[in-house]
């Protein structure tokens, strides 16, 4: 599920870093149509992995970058060796029937406090077969105590559900989030902006009692809810946060706003990539230590 997350953003990234660029020549050619010729830049092995301490097959996914106009499904990255190591211990991914997808066993999992390699081999789309590798740690974090949903009225006085969260933050460490939410074992936060994230620059080492609403919800009968965030009594509610690095968070921030169209969030950039070498490989991999929490919406 967590690949899901960021499937195909990273092809449409260039996208629309491009788009945004030509928004003012957009905006100003109601007659005919501007199509302004577009130097393709060199084609970039695409890596979009992630481990958690969660057992399960965990992905890696590699494709070939596209250029703006090619509306062409991406090409995925067949016959490729993949393997992760701690250090100590080498566990070679196997291909899936998907192509470009590579997956650990179905037992694996992270440990916190340990740096895992990704090296990537036999991957040749220019006719020189390069290395491409990256690491990545998995940073700790403390356990939900539970979640529990509770009325919110907005400032317009809508009245509608929240979902907060009961923990610790550890004094420490300057921690960074990012949480999922499910609905009856359903995965409703399938993009990176419905996901949740956040630093613990407001509550750094402090007890969550129900201070940090990080999911708005529907109650029956309210139009203005998302028809898959709209819960019943009985429904059970559900939620994984993850500890992930500063810079992951980063990259997500790069993503989101050159994504979100905002005129005041500044010119476009190139986002950040953990992936080596440099100018032949984008993308991210990231380790996370991830915890779950459940309840089940009664009414208040």
């Amino acid at each position: 599920m967590k690949m899901k997350i960021l499937n195909n953003i990273l092809h449409k990234f260039i996208r629309r870093i491009l788009l945004l660029l030509l928004l003012p020549f957009l905006a100003t050619s109601c007659v005919e149509d501007v199509v302004l010729p577009l130097e393709d830049g060199p084609t970039l092995l695409v890596v979009e992995g992630s481990l958690t301490t969660k057992p399960g097959a965990h992905q890696v996914k590699l494709s070939l970058s596209s250029n703006y106009y090619d509306q062409a499904a991406p090409v995925m990255v067949i016959g490729a060796t993949v393997s992760i190591t701690d250090g100590q211990t080498v566990w070679q991914l196997t291909e899936t029937l998907q192509p470009g997808v590579y997956e650990t066993a179905p037992t694996f999992f992270a440990e916190p406090g340990k740096t895992y390699h990704l090296d990537i081999y036999n991957v040749d789309f220019d006719g020189s077969e390069e290395h491409y590798w990256t690491e990545a740690s998995c940073y700790k974090i403390n356990p939900l105590d539970s979640i529990k949903i509770m009325n919110q009225k907005s400032m317009f006085g809508r009245e509608y559900l929240a979902v907060f969260v009961y923990m610790q933050d550890d004094p420490a460490v300057d921690n960074y989030y990012m949480g999922t939410l499910f609905i009856n074992d359903k995965l409703v936060t399938d993009s990176i902006n419905e996901c949740f994230f956040i630093d613990d620059a407001m509550f750094n080492g402090n007890y969550i009692a129900g201070s940090m609403p990080i999911f708005s919800l529907g109650k029956p009968g309210d139009e203005n809810a998302d028809e898959d965030r709209i819960v019943y009594p009985g429904d059970k509610v559900a939620t994984d946060v993850y500890g992930i690095s500063k810079d992951y968070y980063g990259f997500i921030g790069d993503i989101r706003s050159a994504g979100s169209g905002n005129p005041f969030m500044g010119p476009p950039a190139n986002s950040r990539t953990n992936i080596y070498p440099k100018g032949k490989a984008c993308g991210y991999f990231y380790v996370s230590d991830i915890h779950h929490a459940t309840t089940i919406y009664e009414p208040e």
